[in-house]
């Protein structure tokens, strides 16, 4: 009898996911060493969707690591063909932010976020003449 409990385990383990480990997000920008933005930033990101279909990616901003707190949504339901998106920060807050990026497809998420911050800062003046 423990043989067939193991034998069904390890099947229901292994049909947990039908379509297994294809579907992934990375977010790439900002970089591990952070960058710094005043008015606008690309976020860019890498995904794998392999035997997923319309799948849609959400983009937040987060001054932590914790989806439980302060995420700030920015994009939402961009397309799986979009590598890049260009966010207008003018108007956030000058902080700190993680990138979050989550991408579904049906009853399937997937989530990173950046390795780096982003520095929203607005401290260009006027220009100088």
């Amino acid at each position: 009898m423990p043989f067939v409990l193991a034998l069904m385990l390890l099947f229901a383990a292994s049909c947990s996911d039908p379509w297994g480990p294809g579907l992934s997000i990375t977010v790439l920008a900002p970089p591990e060493e952070g960058a710094a933005a005043d008015q606008s930033y690309i976020i860019l990101w890498s995904l794998s969707t392999d035997g997923y279909r319309e799948c849609r990616i959400s983009l937040f901003v987060d001054t932590d690591l914790s989806p439980e707190t302060g995420l700030i949504l920015i994009a939402d339901s961009l397309s799986e063909e979009s590598t890049g998106f260009l966010w207008d920060c003018s108007l956030f807050p000058e902080d700190d932010y993680y990138v979050r990026a989550v991408i579904t497809s049906g009853g399937y998420t997937e989530n990173d976020y950046s390795e780096g911050r982003l520095s929203v800062s607005h401290s260009s003046g006027p220009l100088e003449q």
